[in-house]
């Protein structure tokens, strides 16, 4: 589908491996220009150096922590000096760590909150002015663990649903500056390093049975196809769309 995104501006945080990594192939096929950031300098470098020898100049790299506002800065002289402008931001950045059941330290709970929502609200309240120009839009990357309890650590599902919250009244206080937010909950996606890779490759039958159980479409998501979502939203077929969460989950939830 042609989404008309030609030459439009996106910045990407997370976007080393996995689900941010779909979203960016998925926006550069659609002849947008990319940020890259991540943590992980060597993993951002092997992901920039496969998509420059495909997209050339349309796609650059940035290493550092988000919640850093120094690295904020860097990665916002870096697009300006490059296309002059940003449509539009993902906030995909985020992580999770084992933890106590219910006992849980105060430190893991600042930990999860600051991974998971801090982070977010950090990235996205620094790039607004620039969206302020643009009528940009901003893409949250929740879970559904943050809309229904499904077993996830208590940290991250409470992190996720601040999130969920956070892109609705987001939506309303940015309305009249043209700027769109909406959040993509992605179900069981799995990519190469990831945890359900990880757990897949520990307990093939066990994981081939809860996602039969679980999952209507007996299958797992790929970060791809959080691409395709977000790349919908980023399009005017989505103009009138705001404060929205779209999931993407093979019918877990609502099953």
């Amino acid at each position: 589908m042609n989404l008309n995104l030609f030459d439009k501006v996106f910045i990407i945080s997370g976007s080393s491996r996995g689900i941010g990594k779909g979203i960016a192939q998925v926006l550069l096929g659609e002849d947008a220009c990319v940020m890259l950031t991540g943590r992980d300098a060597e993993s951002l470098t092997a992901t920039y150096d496969e998509f420059y020898s495909r997209y050339s100049d349309r796609v650059l790299q940035c290493a550092g922590d988000l919640n850093n506002v120094e690295i904020l800065k860097k990665v916002e002289k870096m697009v300006l000096q490059k296309w002059s402008k940003i449509d539009g931001i993902v906030a995909n950045a985020g992580t999770v760590k084992p933890i106590e059941e219910w006992d849980i330290p105060d430190s893991d709970w600042e930990w999860y909150f600051t991974a998971n929502l801090k982070v977010a609200v950090r990235f996205v309240t620094h790039f607004i002015p620039h969206l302020q120009q643009t009528g940009g839009t901003v893409v949250l990357i929740g879970s559904i663990a943050g809309l229904e309890d499904i077993g996830a650590p208590l940290p991250y599902s409470a992190s996720k649903a601040a999130l969920a919250m956070y892109a609705k009244g987001l939506a309303r206080k940015v309305a009249h500056n043209r700027i769109r937010v909406n959040m993509v909950a992605p179900g069981n996606i799995i990519f190469p390093g990831g945890n359900w890779d990880n757990k897949q490759k520990s307990d093939p039958d066990g994981i081939d049975k809860l996602i039969k159980e679980k999952v209507p479409l007996q299958q797992f998501g790929s970060p791809e196809d959080i691409g395709n979502i977000v790349a919908f939203i980023f399009s005017e077929k989505a103009r009138f769309i705001t404060g929205s969460c779209f999931v993407v989950d093979g019918g877990q939830i609502s099953s």
